[in-house]
């Protein structure tokens, strides 16, 4: 494991950690951590996991302006069957795309389909967060689950302990969001 890899991880960790807690600076650890990550995954292959990063830094400052001018207390939402639906096909069609055109162009691609699916349903999953939107943490937990194993694959043994670290943050983010939820209505 690199030195890279470990400042990649406890950024992302701090990121997750400060967005249970609703706070906006955790935006700034998810720059950090897209920045560091994206090197990382170039070294390794992973070439729509290092795509996705710099989707990460637009989404982050976009997250971060959006949640620093919010009210203090905000409440998370609820995203409608429609939305999640719409966003989820959306999300198939950029892996299948991205997956063939990757696998095209680029011969030393690992895992091409898999990892631009993933990488589809990763920005479904961020565009859900920077919206309040509770099942941000659903779709984490799903995505976190499989890159575990893509990760483990790679040998990158360091990030695929953050990601089961990540599936049980997301488990707790979900809890805790809910809570917020469930006195609002």
């Amino acid at each position: 494991m690199s030195s890279i890899e470990i400042a990649a991880i406890i950024a992302s960790l701090g990121g997750v950690v400060l967005s249970m807690a609703k706070k906006s600076l955790a935006w700034v650890c998810n720059i950090i951590a897209s920045g560091l990550y994206g090197y990382v995954f170039y070294q390794n292959g992973l070439y729509s996991d290092m795509e996705l990063q710099g989707f990460f830094i637009l989404m982050a400052l976009y997250g971060w302006w959006s949640w620093s001018r919010s009210e203090l207390n905000w409440v998370p939402e609820k995203s409608s069957l429609r939305a999640l639906f719409g966003g989820l096909a959306v999300a198939l069609l950029f892996g299948a795309g991205s997956g063939f055109l990757h696998q095209q162009y680029f011969p030393s691609v690992s895992f091409p389909f898999l990892d631009a699916t993933l990488t589809g349903l990763s920005i479904l999953g961020t565009w859900l967060a920077t919206r309040r939107k509770i099942e941000n943490w659903i779709v984490w937990i799903g995505v976190d689950i499989v890159y575990v194993g893509m990760y483990v694959q790679k040998a990158l043994w360091g990030t695929a302990a953050l990601y089961l670290v990540f599936i049980i943050l997301a488990l707790k983010g979900y809890i805790d969001w809910r809570k917020y939820l469930k006195i609002s209505e």
